[in-house]
């Protein structure tokens, strides 16, 4: 199977030439004299050579710079550049600027058009991902398929989560609401063995790895007070929702379903 993560660009290069030596001794009295003017031309400006060598040197040296400025390797680093923290076949995404804002699809209860708006949200392969030579990342064995192993992306199964936590809350709401036969029972049994209580500390991990220190400022108020911080119309710096989506087209588990973040 092809690697699905790296894309090993090598330069062409031009097959080396190699040119005769001639036979005239640059120092040959018999020398023509224009050949000989040149050879004393040159010799007067051999010493521009190493300056040439010099200027060619820095400009090279900045152009790898901003190249590995721009496009880093794929690995997280320190806060010093002292080397990778974590070697991962997951590509580093470009940066777009996304306004937050109230979206009544994702907020208002379940119906079957919102519904397919959060299922939406899962990428084909349910959010599992190819890894060819995962030892190689440091990785442990992923799940086995007949394909390959895959990996799941923290980000889908965050909003995995994210849809669990969704479904229990509007079923306890619709249960309380309509006093629904066995909405006690579900309660207990949600206590007991909690998988909406593992989506909570998952999620507490995933917003202190993330860290998203946009500052937000307070909305205004009808009156223009503003004091409530509610994080609508503000500006974040995100991944890319294009290059993501690119990306897991290009890598997801082919044998997989994504309808199931609204089940």
């Amino acid at each position: 199977m092809r690697n699905i993560f790296a894309n090993n660009v090598k330069f062409g290069q031009s097959p080396t030439r190699y040119s005769r030596v001639k036979s005239e001794d640059p120092l040959d009295p018999e020398m023509p004299d224009t050949l000989r003017r040149g050879s004393v031309r040159r010799s007067r400006e051999a010493w521009k050579s190493p300056l040439l060598v010099l200027a060619y040197a820095v400009l090279t040296s900045t152009i790898t710079c901003l190249v590995m400025w721009t496009f880093p390797p794929n690995c997280q680093r320190g806060a010093g550049g002292e080397g990778p923290l974590l070697k991962t076949p997951v590509p580093e995404f470009p940066k777009e600027i996304r306004m937050f804002e109230l979206n009544t699809m994702y907020a208002d209860p379940p119906t079957p058009e919102n519904n397919q708006a959060w299922n939406d949200l899962l990428p084909f392969g349910r959010g599992y991902v190819f890894v060819e030579n995962a030892a190689e990342y440091g990785l442990e064995p992923g799940i086995e398929t007949e394909y390959g192993e895959i990996y799941s992306v923290a980000l889908y199964h965050q909003m995995h989560c994210l849809g669990l936590v969704r479904r229990n809350f509007w079923r306890l709401i619709d249960g309380i609401l309509n006093n629904r036969p066995g909405v006690v029972d579900e309660a207990r049994a949600e206590v007991q063995d909690s998988h909406t209580g593992h989506c909570f500390d998952y999620f507490r991990q995933s917003f202190e790895c993330s860290a998203d220190m946009t500052l937000e400022w307070p909305r205004t108020e009808k009156d223009g007070r503003r004091y409530q911080v509610d994080g609508g119309n503000i500006p974040h710096v995100c991944a890319s929702k294009k290059a993501l989506k690119d990306y897991m087209d290009f890598a997801h588990f082919n044998n997989s379903h994504n309808n199931d973040i609204a089940a």
